[in-house]
């Protein structure tokens, strides 16, 4: 009996010690896993978790554990230049329109994207075809044989431009692109060394104060639904190394946006005047800022179709095979708490 009792504390001792191994183990790796994740920044970027602290006084980020590392980025010509530097592992997290992540992947990139970070509607389009209105330009077919700028190639502009012309049965070969930076398109508009831009959402508002411009068709125009037009992600041995803090990002992310999109709906004009003090305070001009929502319950998720759209285009250039790629391969949403299958 005493020999049974022995062996019987023995064994109690030894689960108790492997359990406190277990429950410092549980303990420790948080902690080990609770990095900073690097993020570009810059004086006319507006991130919700901002919106809400001083808004509310509440700290999403710390309440979510998360620790950011900003690194600034004063001439970032689009979400190229956050691809590119997250692929250098410069910094660790890039947001760009959805076919910087095609193309990254189709080039052999291990990057993907978790979240969605900004959306189109009828109400909100994010790119806006621009003409001079004296210009004899007004439908996609009249682009043909016509300089159109762009911020970048690969990127949101050809694309979608591609998107439209492919729609009329025309090519990308049958216009010409130049690549101009966001702060120059105006300018190449209205001094006529371009027929079209293709202005972001600020360089438009900004531009339309001035007058003397039109749209022919925004990004809206080309699916006529409410999409994901932007995703942010990692690379992928990143999501492997620190899936807990991607996690806890991608947590605090959401919850900021849709208290953001919740307080614009009850006072729009409030949140605006908000983000402009941002700006200010980040040394940005705040004559180009006009914040809107960047999540929307019509579009809350990234999607299989919302990829496939775009992976069509890169097969019909020839960039990619068909079946080379797949959306699975480009995001995912195991990350997202918010999301339900």
């Amino acid at each position: 009996m005493k020999n049974n009792i022995k062996v019987f504390s023995i064994a109690i001792v030894a689960v108790l010690i492997v359990g406190a191994g277990l429950f410092l183990t549980r303990e420790e790796k948080p902690k080990q896993d609770a990095i900073a994740i690097r993020i570009f920044d810059d004086s006319q970027t507006v991130r919700d978790w901002e919106i809400i602290k001083k808004l509310t006084g509440e700290d999403i980020l710390e309440e979510e554990g998360v620790k950011l590392e900003l690194i600034s980025s004063f001439q970032s010509t689009g979400g190229t230049d956050t691809m590119q530097a997250t692929l250098a592992n410069n910094i660790d997290y890039a947001s760009g329109f959805t076919t910087i992540w095609i193309n990254a992947n189709a080039a052999g990139g291990k990057v993907k994207a978790v979240l969605g970070s900004a959306r189109t509607s009828a109400e909100d389009p994010n790119s806006f075809w621009t003409v001079l209105n004296d210009s004899k330009i007004y439908s996609i077919e009249d682009l043909k044989g016509k300089k159109l700028a762009v911020n970048v190639l690969g990127a949101r502009s050809e694309y979608i431009i591609k998107g439209f012309l492919k729609q009329k049965g025309m090519s990308i070969d049958q216009v010409e692109l130049i690549v101009v930076p966001n702060s120059q398109q105006e300018q190449m508009l209205r001094s006529k060394q371009v027929d079209a831009a293709d202005l972001g959402k600020k360089q438009y508002l900004a531009a339309k104060k001035k007058g003397g411009i039109r749209v022919i068709v925004t990004d809206y125009d080309m699916l006529k639904k409410d999409y994901v037009k932007s995703y942010g992600g990692f690379r992928e041995d990143f999501l492997k190394e620190h899936p807990d803090t991607v996690r806890r990002f991608v947590t605090a992310y959401e919850k900021s946006g849709r208290l953001v999109w919740e307080e614009y709906q009850k006072d729009p004009q409030k949140i605006k005047k908000i983000a402009s003090e941002i700006v200010t305070e980040k040394g940005g001009n705040p004559e180009v800022q006009d914040y809107t929502p960047t999540w929307s319950p019509s579009a809350p998720f990234i999607t299989d179709e919302n990829v496939q759209l775009w992976i069509d285009l890169f097969v019909d250039d020839g960039i990619l095979k068909p079946g080379q790629l797949k959306p699975s391969d480009v995001y995912t949403n195991e990350f997202n708490s918010y999301y339900k299958k």
